[in-house]
């Protein structure tokens, strides 16, 4: 079984004291780290709530932190309005808005534009996931979503507090086990600039994570954005994306109205025509008929010769 540093450090003393002990002692001490290790792997703090080819969300726990070496006051606990029910539009409208700026891309410049978190399939997958993560989530638990693109991984955070929805993001397009999570120069921002807590004040445990590049959105903002609308399918047919809203009652009775009074006028020019096509022919016959039955010219007789007198 593969042991930390800090659990070896736990055991060794412990084995060396139990075999200074009698034979019931003994066993229960060699017992003891066994089930802390299982019940440290049983509490995990994290909670899969969905996963697929693009990525996985996730509840992440967050305990309380205390007074450690490297933090010398005491931490407050994690703050959160959970469970929180936003709707799918709303959380689609959050995600189509984050954006991120100083990429530094390989074969470019380093990019100041903001260049778009999620990609539309990427908002479409993770929307649902992240709707119920919330609805699911504990005041003590965070939403941690992960993104898989072309083996490379972007982790994140996010959270609901009061009416403020923050978003942090501790990797961008990392490889597994890369030391250097995020370029240097990375930031996250957000779509329209309006939406966002600019006076926001962090929780004072955010001190533990002061790296990250993070923004505070406004709730109330982000429920009066419009509607994000979905990109046409590549496999849709042009017609099939180019139909025309319906017209209400009253254009559709004047429109049919049009079409049978243009109806009636082709029909009466056929009908015309027709008549003169019959009106031609019976000409023609006539005129035929007046050619057959003109009289044929009589051949011309010789003068009959007079006989001489006697």
């Amino acid at each position: 079984m593969l042991q930390s540093c800090p659990m070896r450090r736990t055991i060794q003393p412990i084995l060396a004291l139990a075999r200074q002990l009698p034979h019931a002692w003994k066993a229960w001490l060699i017992m003891l780290p066994c089930l802390l290790l299982v019940a440290c792997s049983a509490v995990s703090p994290l909670t899969t709530v969905g996963e697929g080819p693009l990525g996985s969300v996730a509840l992440e726990r967050l305990a309380s932190r205390g007074t450690t070496a490297k933090y010398g006051s005491p931490q407050s606990a994690f703050q959160a309005s959970h469970p929180a029910t936003l709707a799918a539009p709303v959380v689609s409208r959050l995600l189509s808005g984050l954006s991120v700026s100083g990429l530094d891309r390989p074969g470019t410049a380093l990019r100041q534009e903001p260049y778009p978190l999620f990609s539309q399939e990427e908002t479409e997958f993770f929307t649902p996931l992240i709707a119920r993560a919330l609805s699911q989530a504990e005041p003590d638990q965070r939403v941690r979503f992960m993104l898989q693109d072309d083996g490379l991984i972007t982790q994140g955070t996010l959270y609901l507090h009061r009416t403020i929805v923050r978003v942090s993001l501790s990797h961008y397009r990392a490889s597994r086990g890369q030391g250097d999570s995020r370029p240097a120069t990375l930031t996250l921002s957000f779509t329209p600039s309006e939406a966002l807590v600019r006076d926001d004040v962090p929780q004072s445990w955010m001190n533990i994570e002061p790296e990250q590049p993070r923004v505070a959105v406004a709730l109330e903002a982000l429920n009066q954005l419009p509607a994000v609308m979905a990109a046409p399918s590549v496999n849709k047919s042009v017609a099939d994306t180019t139909v025309a809203p319906a017209a209400p009652a009253s254009d559709q009775t004047r429109l049919q109205q049009e079409l049978q009074a243009t109806k009636d006028v082709v029909v009466k020019q056929a009908q015309e025509l027709q008549s003169l096509k019959s009106e031609l022919e019976s000409l023609r016959r006539q005129l035929a008929e007046k050619e057959s039955a003109a009289p044929k010219a009589k051949p011309k007789t010789s003068p009959r010769k007079t006989s001489p007198a006697p």
